[in-house]
């Protein structure tokens, strides 16, 4: 028998890939083979080739009638047929080779889903692409340029010409299908198709359609491929039988699933074809095509097609027998395979059509015309064509009997419409209420593996149907799936659709639903209530709810009583229920006239289960809950009172289930015995979200809070909770601890709590402070039994509740804050009632702030967070893993209001500051004892002690008593002064680098003085920093000295940093260091890339420690700092003018730095690239500042700054004209002069550049006296100075998007275009004036990149001028309407486009500049 031609090569590749005997060194060349086999399509390469010979001649008639090929061998023969005959000889056999039969059919979906019908079945191709596929093309190809150019008189003739090729390749082909697909045993594939073909010959011979030369080859062979897919199918599923009664009888070894995959793709395919027959595009893109009439509805085609196969396959069987009986076996299998058949393609029908609403973001669609999705997705929405249908088809062939296997079946289909369309309710009754129960019983009994099967899915078709109706799914998406638009973008359940993306999407929606008429929403909106009503129903059903047959066994209904029956399915299933079910229960009691029974009932049942899952000991079945409580307390908060029932059902399930959460969660007993392990993870991480979740139900974010009658149900749950963690606190034995569980619960409401604080001040409420209350009294008792047994207990004991409740504290400063104010005003019994306990708390909190400090240390052992995610257990940390709590908590009470400081003083005395005093002290001492780098044992680290000095600072001068506050200065000046006159050595700097640190934390009031009154202390700090960029070495790595020495560098920047203005001796200071890092950045760059270097490395002057650069930045931030206040004082305008001056004073030394020649830097950090993003930030402050504070830009006007802003422009320009991007004959070179634009420093300049030409006409002035310095510019004519200075400016951005900069620059050129045009005072023509100098402006001298005579624009521009006309056109045009950002699609055009493979990496961020954990 023959055998298609690419079968041998199939089967070898197969083998070689998936047979494990086989030897791996052909595997790469099977793979490579396989990938290449399932994506050719021989009939698209010749109908492009017809194309091209089309397009160059400019007819179809040009004499030729064939078409030549090179390597025609590599194009013959059919990937259909080698595919069909593969799985129907695998199916047909004995075979283990169940990879075949799994590739062959994915290779057939794949292909049907991807291609069209003519291109998928390429049986011509086995006849070679000469003289098969492209004779079969030239010859319709042939009759349709004759019917487009014939008259009408002449339409017999080409009708008939038309029948007689199609019916001619029938002749051909058909009889090579049936050869060529192999044979069998009992039931060959290739035998029962041409049984088939036999029977049902009119249907392809007597065809309307084989008059078109269109339609008719679509026609002949989609249907061929319904026949040959559904033999496929039936062989599949009969093989199945037949190898499962033979694994029954021999009880060999489980044997492999293939026929679930096999039939679930071959239905895919089926589905794909049917669909292709019944609807065909029309020529209107954004219509709805009307269906073919010859072709049924699609699951009536479906079960057509499968009725063929088995009215053959029993004639077939019969033949087989010789005219005798069919033997019951047969029979078996033959009533097997077709009710298999049905149910697969019924199951594969909507997930092949149907698009997900909302759901599944990787969910492939298949390469069909969008229209035609859309009218097959309107007709499988309705029931009668739906899936009301395909139930009532499914239990028909099954003779609405259910064993196992049919019952999995009918469960298996109902899932996957479930996920796509909403279940009709009697759907629901009958699948749900009569089949899936049966299997849902729980009972203590392990069930057969056939029952455990069928179990799992009656699950999943649960959760499917819950799924379907989640609160969030919404009207437009189902109308996005419905009209066949595209999934919107959704992972995980969040959206992840920017803004683009979703007005793409919009206008794409709104285009479908144009199509349409008004109905289209309406019937959204109808889907969207009937699938929220089917998972009630299916809840309802599941529960024996309102079932009266329902004993205390039915279903579900065990799950809310029995804790042994929980099982992760059966939860999973309550939790999705819970999700979709109890948010429309409580929708429907509130708007669906009177409570009913059974809605009731119900949402009791469910929230049962869902108590008792919060309740269990598996943390996977208690994770399930979580986002459940969270959706129904968002649906109860949509009100702003509770008023029926349900809802305070929901308020009292809530509550009980957050409780049960937080005591499960507790850490264990003995988890704290060994302080050195690692922290549990996952034990973390449950707690973490279980913050999560008693925050989210307690929310007032809304701002609801009922009214006074009632109040909002987030209130009620949180007085509930507060209420709960009250009692059990003060309810525990004063000798022990409280239950670590309840503070847990308790300090997780710090947000609602502060929002409720908040409220109650601007308004008073006698309930909500009340609520306060306890909480305060609840942290006040905790704190006072850690007071009084800290001392005396292990840190084993006291670490986890001190470390929890001061966190807890620390969140609760804004309502600490709020109370403070409140005793400043009159105040209700109420109101004082919760002063006392703000009072009692907060002195209790200070005190356990403070103890803790001194007795818990940070860290009993070296930190692990460079390898875990939470650290040592014996971490007194907050969340972020940084900082002693009790000094995050004393921070934050001394931060948060002037109110509250005061209220410190009141409840502690003055000697609060003393006592902190002695504290910094007593850490103080302990950290020189632990050496230098050891930061753990005993005591804080050094940052959580200077937060310490922070917190005396604010109160000292909140107290106005300057006395411990001066003394705790003196300390670090006395350190400076003791090593002022020793040589430079590691102590020194070290030493040096802490006390500069230390100095940095108090407040910018004190700097101030002491950089007046002080500087002979602090020169010895500044003088050590500018000696040692002295030390700058070009061959030696930096040493243990040059790292301290780094360090102290990062200590005199946090230091300026927190003076937070510019005093003549800082001014003087960062002139300095500015000109001193100048000096040592140009050395280093006079040495060339490959030089090494001491400094510049990234420990040293780099990410590690802080960039070159900082001191610039330094100006930024002062500037920023001072011109935030709404009316500056006189030392603040002095300031800014030192500010100015410094900029002025150092330019000329940045800027031989940034235009220094040497290329990119390979063996060190670029000194360059930091010191030019701080440069062009710093100006770009200075520009806003500029902008909107006129008291500045008066005071600045005699400082000259126009000049300033100039110079700084031209090194920008001067930057970009640094780079040859080559010209017309020469490509730009490998190596480029100066600092690679490959960073910030680049979005920088851009950012620059824009802010600073908003300052006016006078800058663009500025920018061209300042450039003509550099570069001999030959203009033309004579231009306005402001004219030239934006064309020069224009010039360097259309050269920096022709290839000098990275392409993402392109991005910002409309607000850089914008900001011209704004500086030329929004006159069109000056703006098109400049654009059009700019294209002009050439260079007289070689300067950088430039040569002499070269555009500075670059080579795209140095065009002819009609090209030059036509871009200032179009930017003319978009400039008219104000249509800025299509002022980049013009740029792209003009600079030669998209600049794929630039080498460039992405847009960057800016660079970090902090440097105080160093």
């Amino acid at each position: 028998m023959e055998q298609p031609h690419l079968l041998s090569k199939l089967r070898t590749a197969l083998n070689y890939l998936y047979d494990s005997q086989q030897s791996h060194q052909h595997r790469h060349e099977a793979h490579q083979f396989l990938l290449t086999y399932k994506q050719s399509n021989v009939r698209r390469l010749v109908v492009s080739r017809l194309q091209s010979r089309k397009d160059k001649t400019g007819t179809a008639d040009d004499g030729e009638n064939e078409l030549s090929f090179n390597h025609t061998e590599d194009l013959t023969g059919s990937i259909f047929l080698s595919c069909l005959g593969l799985l129907y000889s695998s199916c047909s056999q004995n075979s283990s080779n169940s990879h075949e039969r799994i590739f062959t059919a994915q290779a057939l979906n794949h292909r049907c889903r991807s291609i069209k019908l003519t291109e998928t079945f390429d049986i011509e191709a086995e006849d070679g692409v000469e003289c098969g596929t492209a004779r079969l093309v030239l010859a319709l190809e042939e009759i349709k340029h004759a019917r487009n150019n014939s008259q009408l008189n002449n339409t017999a003739d080409l009708n008939e010409k038309t029948k007689s090729i199609l019916t001619a390749w029938l002749e051909r082909y058909v009889t090579m299908l049936v050869n060529r697909c192999g044979g069998g045993s009992a039931c060959s594939g290739a035998d029962l198709l041409a049984v088939l073909l036999e029977r049902h010959s009119s249907v392809l011979l007597d065809s309307p359609y084989l008059v078109d030369e269109s339609q008719g080859e679509e026609q002949i062979k989609g249907t061929l491929m319904m026949f040959s897919l559904a033999v496929a199918m039936y062989v599949a599923a009969f093989r199945d039988f037949e190898e499962e009664h033979q694994h029954q009888n021999q009880h060999d070894e489980a044997r492999s699933p293939w026929a679930n995959a096999v039939l679930s793709e071959l239905g895919s395919a089926l589905s794909v074809t049917m669909l292709r027959l019944r609807y065909r595009p029309t020529t209107d893109k954004q219509a709805t095509p009307s269906p073919d009439p010859s072709c049924p509805p699609l699951i009536d085609a479906l079960v057509h097609a499968i009725n063929i196969v088995k009215d053959s396959a029993a004639v077939y069987l019969t033949n087989q027998q010789a005219g005798g009986e069919i033997p019951s076996l047969l029979q078996d299998a033959h009533h097997y395979a077709i009710h298999r058949s049905i149910a697969a393609c019924l199951t594969s029908l909507p997930e092949t059509v149907l698009l997900p609403p909302g759901q599944d973001y990787m969910h492939r669609i298949p390469s069909v015309d969008r229209g035609c999705l859309r009218a097959a997705s309107m007709e499988l929405r309705c029931n009668e064509t739906g899936m009301q249908k395909a139930v009532t088809v499914l239990m028909q062939s099954t003779g609405n009997v259910y064993d196992d296997s049919s019952a999995s079946r009918l469960l298996g289909m109902c899932e996957a419409w479930a996920r796509y369309v909403a279940v009709p309710i009697h759907v629901i009754d009958e699948s749900v209420g009569k089949v899936a129960v049966q299997f849902m019983h729980i009972s203590k009994g392990t069930p057969a593996l056939q029952q455990q099967k069928v179990q799992s899915l009656a699950f999943q078709y649960l959760v499917s149907i819950f799924e379907a109706a989640l609160p969030t799914l919404s009207v437009s998406d189902i109308l996005t799936a419905a009209l066949g638009v595209g999934a919107t973008g959704v992972q995980n359940g969040k959206k992840k659709q920017g803004n683009k993306s979703k007005k793409r999407h919009d206008k794409r929606l709104d285009r479908a639903k144009a199509v349409e008429d008004e109905s289209s929403q309406n019937q959204a909106e109808e889907e969207l209530l009937a699938r929220k009503n089917a998972a009630c129903a299916a809840a309802a059903a599941a529960f024996g709810v309102s079932t009266s047959s329902a004993g205390d066994d039915w279903g579900l209904r065990l799950a809310s009583s029995c804790p042994t029956t929980t099982s992760h399915a059966i939860c999973s299933t309550v939790a999705a229920a819970a999700t979709s079910v109890l948010p429309h229960l409580l929708w429907l009691e509130r708007n669906d006239g009177p409570s009913q029974q059974w809605r009731s009932e119900l949402f009791s049942v469910i929230t049962t289960v869902i108590q008792r899952m919060c309740k269990a000991e598996d943390r996977d079945i208690r994770a399930l809950v979580y986002e459940a409580l969270m959706i129904i307390h968002g649906a109860l908060n949509s009100v702003t009172v509770v008023s029926c029932r349900v809802e305070q059902l929901a308020i009292d399930s809530i509550c009980e289930c957050v409780l049960s959460l937080s005591a499960s969660c507790a850490y264990p007993l003995n988890y704290f015995d060994n302080l050195f392990e690692n922290n549990d993870e996952d034990l973390e991480i449950e707690r973490n979200d279980v913050r999560d979740v008693c925050r989210s139900v307690c929310s007032l974010d809304s701002g609801n809070f009922g009214s006074d009658e009632s109040k909002s149900p987030s209130l009620m749950i949180l007085n509930r909770i507060v209420s709960a963690c009250h009692s059990a606190i003060k309810g525990t034995d004063p000798a022990v601890s409280p239950s670590e569980a309840v503070v847990h619960a308790l300090s997780s409401l710090a947000k609602p709590l502060n929002k409720l604080g908040n409220k109650c001040l601007e308004v008073p409420d006698e309930e909500g402070c009340t609520i306060l209350s306890r909480a305060l009294d609840s942290f006040a008792f905790v704190f006072q039994i850690l007071n009084s047994s800290i001392e005396r207990l292990p840190h084993s004991q006291t670490l986890p509740l001190s470390r929890l409740v001061l966190i807890g504290f620390a969140s609760l400063a804004p309502l600490l804050s709020s109370v403070a104010r409140m005793a400043l005003r009159s105040t209700t019994e109420a109101e004082r009632n919760l002063i006392e306990f703000f009072e009692k708390s907060l002195c209790y909190g200070i005190q356990q702030a403070i103890l803790s400090t001194a007795q818990i240390p940070e860290l009993v052992a070296e930190s692990t967070l460079e390898s875990t995610r939470y650290d040592i257990k014996g971490a007194m940390r907050g969340p972020g893993g940084e900082d002693h709590v009790g000094c995050i908590a004393l921070i934050r009470v001394s931060s948060e209001s002037d109110e509250l400081r005061n209220s410190v003083f009141k409840v502690c005395g003055g000697r609060i500051l003393q006592d902190l005093t002695n504290l910094h002290h007593t850490l103080k001492r302990i950290e020189v004892e632990r050496g230098v780098g050891v930061d753990y044992g005993k005591g804080v680290t050094p940052l959580s002690r200077r937060l310490l000095i922070r917190v005396v600072s604010r109160l000292g001068i909140q107290q106005g008593d300057g006395t411990v506050l001066h003394s705790l200065l003196e300390e670090p000046l006395r350190e400076i002064v003791a090593q002022k006159s020793s040589p430079v050595t590691i102590e020194k700097l070290f030493r040096f680098c802490e006390a500069a640190l230390d100095l940095s934390f108090f407040s910018p009031e004190l700097l101030s003085h002491l950089f007046r009154d002080r500087t002979s202390d602090l020169d010895s700090l500044f003088q050590t920093v500018i000696m040692g960029y002295a030390g700058l070495s070009f061959t030696s790595e930096g040493d243990a000295t040059t790292h301290h020495w780094a360090r102290l560098r990062c200590g005199i920047i946090c230091l300026l940093r927190a003076c937070q203005s510019m005093t003549d001796y800082s001014a003087g200071v960062i002139r300095a260091l500015i000109r001193a890092e100048c000096e040592a950045a140009a050395a280093q760059c006079d040495q060339g890339p490959s030089s090494g270097s001491n400094l510049f490395v990234e420990d040293i002057i780099g990410e590690e420690k802080i960039h070159t650069g900082a001191y610039v930045i330094l100006i930024g931030e002062y500037l920023k700092h001072l011109s935030s206040s709404k009316v500056m004082t006189e030392d603040q305008v002095a300031s800014c003018r030192r500010c100015v001056q410094v900029l002025k004073h150092c330019a000329s030394d940045v800027a031989s730095v940034l235009l220094h020649v040497s290329p990119e830097a390979s063996a060190h950090v670029d000194p360059r690239v930091t010191l030019a993003e701080a440069w062009f930030l710093t100006m770009k402050t200075l520009a806003s500042v500029c902008r909107h504070n006129d008291q500045i830009i008066s005071m600045l006007a005699t400082e000259n700054v126009q000049t300033l802003f100039g110079e700084s422009l031209s090194v920008a320009m001067l930057f970009i004209f640094m780079k040859d991007i080559g010209g017309k004959k020469r490509p730009a070179p490998d190596m480029q002069q100066g600092m690679s634009p490959d960073g910030p420093q680049t979005l920088a300049i851009s950012d620059f550049i824009a802010e600073s030409m908003l300052l006016g006409p006078s800058i663009l002035a500025g920018s061209i006296a300042a450039l003509s310095a550099h570069i001999q510019i030959n203009c033309g004519n004579e231009v306005p100075a402001e004219v030239l200075g934006g064309a020069a400016i224009s010039a360097s951005l259309l050269r920096a998007i022709s290839g000098a900069t990275p392409p993402w620059v392109v991005e910002d050129t409309p607000v850089l275009f914008k900001a011209m045009h704004t500086a030329l005072g929004n006159d069109s023509d000056l703006f098109i004036q400049a654009l059009g100098v700019s294209t002009k402006l050439e260079t007289m001298t070689a300067v950088g990149g430039l040569r002499a005579g070269e555009k500075l624009s670059g080579r795209y521009l140095d065009a002819s001028d009609s090209h030059i006309n036509s871009f200032l056109g179009k930017a003319a045009e978009t400039v008219a309407k104000n249509d800025w950002k299509k002022m980049k699609v013009v740029l792209k055009s003009a600079t030669g486009g998209k600049k794929k493979e630039s080498g460039f990496n992405l847009k960057p961020h800016y660079s970090n500049w902090e440097c105080e954990r160093v």
